[in-house]
């Protein structure tokens, strides 16, 4: 949707407001929620990408989500994120987060060859840069590959790819990136 953020609402707030940032964000995730827009299990918009959309800060994107809380409105899975209902609600269908996003793209080019045996990756910062998300984002994403035998990190030289024998085999790499730790079940 051009023009809106990821929960469908126009960017931009009114700065010269008395209304404070994080109650207009909470207000506007709210219209979203009572128009059905956002339905219950849904995943609201993550702090991280509050602040790139709103261009606040970290803190005011924190007060937004706690202030829906408050209202009943949403409740939050650790590692997993934000969602629409109480805690009670079961969660929409899963959708995989954006470390796992970049963990399989990379193994998918990793597997595919294009980038080899014995290479280095793209640094943390390159890699946060191409996917416009935090090195935190990314140190997940580099810690599932390491942890599932992808990559091999060499202290204060990088992250470089393992050979083949190493790899896990298509049906384990499914399983890891099918649902994340703190994850619930899909309805």
């Amino acid at each position: 949707m051009a023009g809106q953020n990821r929960d469908g609402a126009e960017p931009g707030l009114d700065r010269g407001s008395d209304t404070p940032l994080y109650a207009q964000l909470a207000d506007r995730i709210e219209k979203l929620i009572r128009s059905g827009k956002l339905a219950p299990g849904d995943r609201v918009s993550s702090e991280s990408e509050i602040v790139r959309e709103f261009g606040v800060s970290m803190k005011t994107a924190r007060n937004a989500h706690q202030a829906l809380q408050r209202r009943g409105l949403v409740h939050t899975v650790a590692g997993a994120g934000t969602f629409v209902g109480s805690k009670d609600t079961p969660p929409a269908p899963y959708v995989m987060p954006t470390y796992l996003v970049i963990a399989d793209e990379l193994a998918g080019f990793i597997r595919r060859g294009d980038i080899p045996t014995g290479e280095k990756i793209p640094s943390r910062t390159m890699l946060a840069r191409q996917y416009e998300v935090t090195i935190f984002t990314v140190a997940e994403a580099v810690a599932v590959l390491r942890d599932k035998g992808w990559l091999v990190t060499v202290p204060r030289n990088g992250h470089f790819v393992t050979p083949a024998d190493r790899w896990p085999s298509a049906e384990e790499w499914r399983k890891t990136i099918a649902r994340p730790r703190g994850a619930r079940e899909p309805r």
